[in-house]
């Protein structure tokens, strides 16, 4: 009997060795290699034409996972919900046009305070919603960046914090709530030139992180092809001492073609991206090609919430892993493909064959 018991055990090790082979027993966080321009892929290597090990298909929200972040689809607005069982936190609030979609979707999630919101500049896109959740929600605490403004959004704003304590930040400031930890990595004490330097931040659950992006206005630059890279955001995160070695990055400003550096990808290592999108015409400058082709090289899988709805990463704080709410499949890579590969716009409505 202890014979056949031996034997049993050896075939089941040997089937569960098997199954890690086939890359069934991957991690999630597998960081990507760090970028090599010498051995960047030539452009007729196929782009994410098979689904990711760790894409799904649409799942219902899971507001008892331990630690959740959504990038909430809401087109060409930005708002993310940084969730834990003890903590809430928003990171700018969309637009004012937008602010009925996020006021409904926080409500989905049992959502009733905000313990800290994140204003990240005055952009309308960012934090045109903000006078609505603070009409919705009790919120305990206001993060700024500090920029003086004196436009009406930013008055109805400030009428309406009431007695929310209202703080400005700097690189460098943390807070901690047990296993969540929030740094700021932009603006910094020496500020940029132009409408402000927008905030950037550092979502730490244990030992995973995620960089968070905002508006490029950090670069101090207005043009279409504002980004953080030539205001000098990237190269000043990059070599400060708060380490940005993390699995995931939100893009800045809905994927501008002047944004996520070779330098920034190269210090981060990000295996995940992503891109908060939708619509905008006329001349549909949103999402870049020349972006979505640099985080390809760097090996980096790119979520668009166009394309794939709202896209949630969760986390126990060792692994992560991520959901969208349209499954990020095979058309989807042949999708981002053919924008890289073939010059196709990416608010195309066909998709050709790859030439």
């Amino acid at each position: 009997m202890r014979t056949h018991l031996v034997l049993l055990c050896l075939v089941l090790s040997g089937l569960l060795l098997s199954l890690g082979c086939l890359g069934f027993g991957e991690s999630p966080t597998a960081a990507a290699p760090a970028y090599n321009a010498s051995k960047a892929p030539p452009v007729t290597t196929p782009v994410n034409n098979t689904p990711l090990p760790n894409a799904t298909s649409p799942q219902p929200p899971v507001i008892s996972a331990a630690f959740e972040m959504s990038f909430i689809n809401l087109s060409m607005a930005d708002a993310t919900l940084i969730h834990t069982k003890e903590r809430t936190i928003l990171f700018d609030a969309g637009s004012a046009e937008s602010a009925p979609k996020l006021v409904s979707y926080l409500h989905s999630k049992g959502i009733d305070k905000i313990d800290v919101l994140i204003l990240s500049s005055n952009d309308p896109a960012y934090v045109g919603g903000a006078p609505e959740i603070l009409r919705q929600f009790t919120v305990s605490e206001v993060w700024t960046n500090g920029g003086t403004y004196s436009d009406a959004l930013w008055g109805s704003i400030q009428d309406l914090l009431g007695p929310s304590s209202s703080r400005s930040v700097v690189y460098g400031y943390n807070r901690t709530w047990g296993d969540l930890e929030v740094t700021v990595l932009n603006p910094q004490t020496s500020r940029l030139s132009g409408e402000g330097d927008a905030t950037v931040i550092k979502v730490s659950y244990g030992s995973f992180c995620s960089l968070l992006f905002s508006n490029s206005l950090a670069a101090g630059a207005s043009s279409a092809d504002a980004g953080t890279v030539v205001g000098g955001v990237d190269s000043r995160i990059i070599t400060g001492p708060v380490p940005v070695n993390c699995p995931v990055l939100r893009v800045s400003h809905h994927g501008s073609a002047n944004v996520a550096s070779f330098q920034l990808l190269n210090k981060m290592n990000p295996s995940d991206a992503i891109i908060s999108v939708g619509p905008n015409p006329p001349q549909d400058l949103y999402p870049a090609p020349a972006l979505i082709r640099r985080l390809i090289l760097n090996n980096v899988t790119v979520w668009t919430t166009d394309k794939l709805g709202t896209v949630t990463v969760t986390s126990d704080g060792t692994t992560y892993s991520m959901r969208s709410d349209k499954p990020r499949d095979t058309k989807y890579g042949k999708f981002l493909e053919n924008v890289i590969y073939n010059g196709a716009s990416y608010w195309q409505t066909t998709t050709t064959t790859r030439r």
